[in-house]
């Protein structure tokens, strides 16, 4: 074999190398590119049911809170979930017009035994500034026990669909209150879904207080009304509302900055008896 002839030979080795090594690089992006990501937004913000007692909101050592808590004081003012978890949250637009108010689209309250929807409709109209259910599409209450992600839930709050749903959970419903408690915090979820709409700088504030919130949690032991309102400003919000309505003196006493936010910015002035 000539020298020439050994050189052709290496030279197309070579070129048959580097295509090789180009073909396997390829291979390689289009598998690593292609692997699926995990899902971080599905729509449904959902609120488990308590267990026990304990998850209720606590009262202050200092001074006992009036009737609105189940609990008795205890020697730590260290907050107890009310029972709420976020599956996902997201603000996707709606896939259809939503009616103007839902106050006349709640449904199956009978089905509760403990409540008819004359009754909710009664107490929303009486307790809740009816703006707050605007664009609100229903209110049903669903006679079967539910659950997210193994959990089990009390209510949930769609946003894409702007429904809410009250749960049978008999680890829940003790008693009409525990079920008054659920709607009113799915609809503080609603209130602040309106917010992030069409008020950002107000949500903004908003985020601010939770990230005040933390500090003081770790500061204080306060700040938040229940330990599963730390986990994200949508649950804080909708805690918060439903502590302002249902439990004003236990704001009071955990966050009185959240206290004002509500009664400036949300309810316009107007101040819940203890």
């Amino acid at each position: 074999m000539t020298n020439l002839q050994k050189r052709v030979i290496a030279a197309l080795s070579l070129v048959a190398i580097t295509i090789l090594a180009g073909l396997v690089c390829t291979i390689a992006f289009l598998y690593l590119g292609s692997a699926p990501r995990p899902e971080t937004e599905s729509g449904v913000i959902a609120r488990p049911a308590p267990t026990t007692l304990a998850e209720a909101p606590l009262s202050p050592t200092a001074t006992p809170p009036p009737t609105v808590t189940p609990l008795p004081p205890t020697a730590t003012p260290e907050p107890t979930a009310t029972g709420t978890r976020v599956v996902t949250v997201t603000v996707p637009p709606t896939p259809s017009p939503t009616r103007a108010n839902c106050e006349d689209d709640i449904n199956n309250f009978e089905a509760s035994g403990v409540i008819t929807n004359e009754q909710v409709q009664d107490y929303l109209r009486r307790t809740i500034p009816l703006s707050h259910l605007e664009n609100c599409r229903e209110i049903r209450y669903i006679p079967q026990q539910a659950a997210a992600h193994g959990t089990a839930i009390s209510g949930t709050f769609i946003p894409v669909y702007r429904e809410i749903y009250v749960y049978a959970n008999t680890a829940s419903l003790r008693g009409v209150g525990d079920l008054l408690d659920t709607l009113v915090h799915e609809v503080g979820h609603n209130v602040h879904y309106n917010i992030r709409r069409e008020n950002f700088a107000l949500d903004v504030e908003w985020s601010m207080l939770y990230q005040d919130s933390l500090k003081t949690y770790r500061e204080t032991g306060l700040g938040f009304v229940s330990t599963y309102a730390q986990t994200n400003k949508y649950e804080d919000f909708a805690e918060t509302y439903m502590a302002y309505v249902r439990a004003p003196e236990i704001l009071k006493y955990y966050n009185l900055n959240k206290y004002e936010f509500m009664k400036q910015n949300v309810f316009n002035g107007f101040e819940y008896a203890p």
